[in-house]
This record gives structure tokens, C-alpha cells and sequence, in this order.
């Protein structure tokens, strides 16, 4: 592949870009003046101008949001992987040397169990953070519990304090 040509992560955003400014695309003064012919002209341009700015912030938005998600899943790691796997299955094919179906299901064995690993890991890590949140609430849970049983102590000390003080003749 060309180093200078865009990767298959660089078209997906430009599409997603593209695809997502037709979407939001702000609509004109005379679409707003025809939809709402009952308010008045200055009426009809405040909320022109509210419509193109909820539109301009949900852009943001969106690319912000698509931007993260292809950030926390590795979408452009896995796609160079897709570049590099495509590109060295054309080397094969120019090369005399084919790849045996015994190379390509190790290769694809290696790469279940990478991901396998990587998923692991990640389980692993969530699971972790689980057990320490399960830790926090039980911990909030016994001290609610002894500041309620403090709370019922101290009552019965005052009742019984009440009830002394009506025994005892004075």
C-alpha cells in the first residue's frame, strides 16, 4: 500500500463525516419561515438561529462520541492489522511460495488466542473493579448499620434514663 494513500481507518472517518454533515445539516431561514408561519419574523430567527446551534453541538457531539468509541475499541489498530493482513496476502500471491491452510489457520489460531488474552485481561480488570466496588458498599452498609444500631442505643439509654428518673422518689 502506498504510504502517502489514506488507511482504511482514515476513509472510515472521512465517510463517517461526511454521512454525519449531511445528517445534521442545519436547516435554511425560508425552511423555518415556512414551518412556523404563525410567529412573528424575530421569532422565527431566534429559533433559526437555536435550531443551527443544537445542530453544530450534535455534530460535535456525534464525532466526539465516534471519535471515543473507534479510540476505546482500537478500530484503527485492528484496521492497520486488516492493511498489513491484506497487503502481505498479496505479496503471497505474487510470490511463488503459496501459504499452506496449515500457515493460515496458525496465524488465525495466534490471533484467537491473542484476543482471547486481551479479552481475558479485560474481564480480569473489570471483574477486579467489581470486588472493590462490592468491598466499598459492604463497608458503607456496616457503618450505616452501626450508626442505626447507635442511634436505637442511645433512644433506649434516654427512655430508660426517663424511666429511672419516674421511679426513683424524688
Amino acid at each position: 500500500m502506498d504510504p502517502a494513500e489514506p488507511g482504511r481507518f482514515d476513509k472510515l472517518q472521512m465517510a463517517f463525516k461526511l454521512s454525519a454533515k449531511c445528517l445534521l445539516t442545519a436547516c435554511s431561514r425560508e425552511d423555518v419561515n415556512r414551518a412556523f408561519p404563525s410567529f412573528t419574523g424575530a421569532e422565527r430567527q431566534r429559533l433559526h438561529r437555536m435550531l443551527a446551534r443544537v445542530m453544530k453541538n450534535i455534530h460535535a457531539n456525534v464525532e466526539e462520541l465516534f471519535d471515543e468509541i473507534c479510540q476505546e475499541r482500537q478500530v484503527a489498530a485492528a484496521l492497520d492489522k486488516i492493511d498489513d493482513f491484506v497487503e502481505e496476502q498479496n505479496l503471497d500471491v505474487l510470490s511463488s511460495e503459496k501459504t499452506s491452510i496449515e500457515e493460515i489457520e496458525d496465524k488465525i489460531s495466534r490471533a484467537k488466542k491473542d484476543e482471547i488474552e486481551r479479552l481475558t485481561g479485560l474481564l480480569k480488570k473489570v471483574e477486579e473493579s467489581n470486588n472493590a466496588m462490592k468491598g466499598r458498599i459492604e463497608l458503607l452498609k456496616k457503618e450505616e448499620d452501626s450508626t442505626a444500631a447507635r442511634d436505637v442505643l442511645d433512644k433506649l439509654k434516654q427512655r430508660n434514663s426517663a424511666c429511672m428518673d419516674a421511679v426513683e422518689p424524688a
